[in-house]
């Protein structure tokens, strides 16, 4: 175990630095919810709406019972 470290850190090997191991790779899933949003762009602001609008009146409904 610890002559893989002293290999990592005493020679200028980069082939396995971890930036090139963990690198940022377009996987299937975000190229399809990039298609989503591409496809419903019309659609995100009301549902944004529609949204904060359930959690506000969710909201509500948990402090009616307290100012009645």
């Amino acid at each position: 175990m610890f002559s893989n470290v002293l290999t990592k850190f005493f020679t200028g090997r980069k082939k396995y630095e971890n930036k090139v191991a963990t690198g940022m790779k377009e996987t299937k899933m975000a190229q399809q919810i990039k298609a989503v949003f591409a496809r419903n762009q019309s659609t995100l602001l009301q549902d944004a709406i529609g949204g904060v609008a359930l959690c506000v009146s969710f909201l509500i409904a948990l402090y009616l019972p307290g100012l009645l």
